[in-house]
């Protein structure tokens, strides 16, 4: 029983995550979001995530607009 009112604590805890990345607009899908949780239960540095995710979505969005201008030429 304890095992599984502790799944249906987690699962209501990410569900608030989820809904605060929503509100904060950080672009994280449940998928994103979820893996950040686990690196920073495993021991990562929160900041550090959050500084490699910010570079890594913008080289994407550069990268994104470079594919899409080289096709509007």
């Amino acid at each position: 029983m304890s095992s599984d009112s502790s799944v249906v604590t987690a699962k209501e805890t990410f569900q608030i995550l989820m809904e605060m990345s929503k509100l904060l607009n950080t672009g994280l899908d449940e998928t994103t979001l979820a893996l950040c949780v686990r690196l920073c239960d495993n021991g990562a540095n929160p900041e550090a995530l959050a500084k490699v995710i910010t570079e890594l979505m913008r080289v994407k969005k550069e990268v994104c607009g470079q594919v899409n201008g080289a096709g509007a030429t």
